[in-house]
């Protein structure tokens, strides 16, 4: 048996009276000399299975570079159905479930994190990333500042298939308040699922506030009334209303 943890991995072996001997830990430490010994021990004609500490294994977790190797030479690879909090998020979130991507963790670096937010823009399914508790607040503000967040449909999956499961749905701007206001939210296990508004919906929504309310109010108000609702530049509404005013 091949496991991540073993010391998680026992308490599974023990509650049902499972008694393995051959033991190897793999995680993401593990070099070829490890990947080696167990393609040794499958070739000598032995069983093994890989088992994650939670979820399925190689989904954000240990295992591409021993299937990766393992597939080379030519040994038979089951895979077996298992828990996974990326579809287990995407199926109670209320957003599409057509087409979805999944991203990994949500990256450190600003450079990465803004090729992130491109890979996102750019789909028009459901983006799905991990987060950690430390970092997840302070990743959404950073994305409620450089992408169309507020206004694109959210929904945070705390803790999926644990005593403490939550989601967390509604537009960006939304979400960050609500889970401002939950007292020991920023603990566990995070999935975050994205579905971006196009921006030809956010032009059209903008339009629609000038087409309503333009007569009834100075620009300048309008404009700044737009900007606080919605959260777009000044000077995107700016110019987009100027472009309506000449069409009148």
């Amino acid at each position: 048996m091949v496991v991540e943890n073993f010391s998680i991995t026992r308490k599974l072996l023990n509650h049902y009276s499972i008694n393995i001997q051959n033991v190897i830990t793999y995680n993401d430490h593990s070099n070829d000399h490890v990947r080696n010994k167990i393609l040794n021990n499958l070739k000598k004609g032995l069983v093994g299975g890989l088992v994650s500490d939670s979820g399925t294994p190689l989904i954000s977790d240990p295992g591409f570079k021993l299937i990766q190797t393992l597939a080379e030479n030519n040994i038979d690879i089951v895979s077996i159905p298992g828990p996974s909090s990326v579809t287990s998020a995407l199926a109670g979130s209320a957003l599409p479930t057509d087409s979805f991507q999944f991203l990994g963790f949500f990256p450190r670096k600003d450079k990465d994190k803004k090729m992130i937010v491109k890979t996102i823009e750019r789909f028009a399914g459901t983006s799905i990333f991990f987060d950690s508790p430390k970092r997840l607040l302070k990743n959404l503000v950073w994305l409620q500042s450089n992408s169309d967040f507020n206004e694109s449909d959210i929904s945070i999956a705390k803790e999926i298939s644990k005593l403490n499961e939550k989601f967390i749905r509604g537009k960006g701007s939304q979400v960050v308040e609500k889970i401002s206001k939950i007292n020991d939210f920023f603990k566990g296990e995070f999935v975050v699922l994205i579905k971006p508004i196009k921006k030809e919906e956010q032009e059209l929504k903008l339009e629609q506030f000038y087409l309503y309310f333009s007569e009834f109010m100075p620009k300048k108000d309008l404009i700044n009334a737009v900007h606080l609702i919605t959260g777009e530049p000044k000077n995107k509404i700016y110019k987009l209303f100027l472009a309506l005013a000449s069409k009148d």
